[in-house]
């Protein structure tokens, strides 16, 4: 009786030590990604900037690239008018309305004038170009006006009104002079409408830079345009986006290189498709299963030691031979799912033990994937 207890106490403190070994089994891991996304150009043209580098962890939706535009500006002051929509092709809008803008000038009034009725002075006998001079309608003196001679052939010339009220059928007298001293007369013209001045483009309309009906000053950017091919409409054309949460493995653009629609601009690994992986000897393997929880320990020279949950998400059935020339255990593959992915990098090395485990037992079909 006494041998009985004895072999039944040796027994139980070996199936003792047996859980305790099992809760404290420890597997080498690495961090993984189980798979990529390839972000592709939705649109062809010049790349502008490169927002990113290999190595960068980006957020959906944050920019990677922007592409270049081709800015159209506004040749005078004017009130600007405007056609068609962002991602509609220039040439289509040109064909619809004539232009992708036109600006009517503040003052739309031109004279062409001669020098026929000039007064004899000999200050009257030249008239020069990027002259300032004063109008006075004949008819209605209270018509009154300045402008800049623009052009002049032979004894005619062109004034453009800068300031003024007159009516389109005036005839005005032109003068060197702003109080009209007959003595500095330099002519007579009638005056005419000015048209608005057209603005043609090519490209695709990436954004418009002023609103409808808007007053713009010479200088002031019209609207922008992207060369090349494009697919889809829609805002922000002209930059290139993440569609998911990850780091950056590579690039393939860089600022001024010339890309086509549907070519690849970056590598990125997904946080979500982030594991580690990990590998169990056969001796081992029994003492883990599907859905285990684990501890994963990363132990960084500078930033110290850093600790993640996680699951176990499956657990390879093909083993592979050892390493280790001294055992003939093969070895198989963990694939853990991090609760966090924060302080993980692809490729760090980490210890993965389990969190708890007090019972051994032996795998079952069903917690393999």
């Amino acid at each position: 009786m006494k041998k009985f207890v004895a072999l039944t106490l040796v027994f139980s403190l070996l199936m003792m030590a047996s859980s305790a070994f099992a809760a404290s089994i420890s597997l080498s891991g690495t961090v993984i990604s189980l798979g990529e996304e390839t972000i592709l150009s939705p649109r062809g043209g010049t790349v502008d900037s490169v927002l990113i580098q290999p190595g960068q962890n980006v957020e959906a939706g944050e920019r990677l690239a922007v592409m270049k535009t081709k800015k159209v500006y506004a040749q005078t002051d004017g009130v600007v008018r405007l056609f068609g929509e962002v991602g509609d092709t220039a040439e289509m809008i040109t064909s619809q309305y004539g232009a992708v803008a036109y600006i009517e000038p503040l003052t739309p009034y031109t004279v062409q004038a001669s020098t026929k009725t000039a007064d004899a002075s000999e200050d009257n006998k030249f008239v020069h170009p990027g002259s300032t001079v004063y109008l006075r309608a004949v008819e209605n003196m209270n018509h009154t006006g300045t402008g800049t001679v623009t052009s002049v052939s032979g004894g005619s010339f062109t004034v453009v009104l800068s300031s003024g009220l007159f009516d389109k059928n005036d005839t005005a007298n032109v003068y060197r002079d702003p109080n009209f001293i007959p003595a500095t007369r330099l002519g007579k013209g009638s005056i005419t409408l000015v048209d608005p001045i057209a603005y043609i483009a090519e490209g695709v309309i990436a954004a418009y830079a002023v609103q409808d009906g808007a007053k713009v000053k010479k200088g002031d950017v019209l609207f922008e345009t992207l060369e090349g091919s494009y697919e889809g409409v829609g805002e922000n054309l002209t930059e290139i986006c993440s569609p998911v949460k990850g780091t950056v493995v590579s690039l393939n653009v860089s600022k001024g290189s010339s890309i086509s629609a549907g070519s690849a601009v970056a590598t990125i690994y997904p946080d979500e498709d982030i594991r580690i992986q990990a590998s169990v000897s056969e001796s081992d393997i029994a003492y883990l299963h599907k859905g285990d929880t684990v501890m994963a320990e990363f132990f960084y020279l500078n930033n110290g030691t850093v600790t993640v949950r996680g699951t176990v998400e499956s657990i390879s059935r093909i083993g592979a031979a050892s390493a280790d020339s001294e055992t003939d255990e093969a070895s198989y593959t963990v694939t853990i799912v991090p609760a966090s992915t924060a302080g993980l990098y692809y490729g760090a090395h980490a210890i993965v033990t389990l969190a708890q485990k007090t019972d051994d037992y032996t795998l079952t079909n069903e917690e393999y994937p």
